[in-house]
């Protein structure tokens, strides 16, 4: 469970970021279904710290640049990301294909990086977005990378919630999957999470800190490539290893 102030304060944050225009208080009241009181509250804050600034009573209010500037400094003092990400984007070069890079939180995967390939038709997921264990080629490379006890424990307690017909929905199938291609080392998942996209996806050790490397795309077009793109994807998470260690 959020808190409703924090809460509230993305998803402003968040709106700005899909309407990427200034909006007014009766607009932001609108789009977040929140009373007015609140919204105008939540403003005149993020307005007197330098966040929000009004553009004029017609239009309404805007984010200045300071949370863009903040954002950038956390990043740059993030090493290990900043270290991975060429690799990342030379694995999106080299299949031409989107590429992310996730870390397991709680029983989830967060995307860390996201490298977007340039084909018109691709897998868009963004910085920061949550993916399921079951039904992501993320949450299968960590899952395969568990220890039998913790691997029944964690499975034991997911909630298999079925985004396809092909999602995987029982403790007992995606554990037989998961034996099936621990050895081969990479993970897949065909129209589990979106009907019309496959994804598959490494781990990699940094700093004893397991994190996984990910490629996907339309099933049409990765689909036929998916051995070639598999062997790249064990090649870069190698060499993230060897250099990063």
């Amino acid at each position: 469970m959020g808190i409703k102030t924090a809460d509230r304060t993305l998803d402003l944050i968040e709106l700005f970021s899909n309407e990427k225009c200034p909006m007014t208080l009766s607009v932001i009241v609108e789009k977040m279904a929140i009373p007015p009181s609140s919204a105008h509250g939540l403003i005149k804050t993020l307005q007197a710290r330098g966040y929000l600034y009004e553009v004029s009573r017609r239009h309404g209010y805007y984010l200045t640049k300071k949370l863009s500037r903040q954002v950038e400094a956390i990043s740059a003092a993030i090493p290990v990301l900043s270290q991975i990400n060429p690799h990342l984007q030379q694995l999106c070069d080299d299949l031409c294909e989107t590429v992310v890079l996730g870390k397991r939180q709680g029983d989830a995967i967060t995307y860390l990086d996201v490298v977007e390939c340039r084909q018109s038709i691709r897998f868009s997921p963004t910085v920061g977005e949550v993916k399921a264990l079951h039904c992501s080629a993320t949450g299968k490379a960590i899952l395969g990378a568990l220890e039998p006890t913790e691997l029944s424990q964690t499975l034991a307690r997911m909630k298999f919630d079925r985004r396809t017909d092909k999602t995987l929905t029982s403790a007992a199938k995606l554990s037989a999957e998961l034996a099936a291609h621990r050895s081969r080392g990479w993970y897949q998942v065909i129209g589990e999470n979106i009907a019309d996209l496959m994804s598959i996806a490494a781990t990699v050790v940094v700093d004893g800190e397991i994190y996984v490397v990910g490629a996907g795309g339309p099933i049409q077009r990765f689909k036929p490539l998916m051995t070639r793109h598999a062997a790249q994807l064990m090649k870069t998470c190698k060499a993230i290893e060897q250099a990063l260690s």
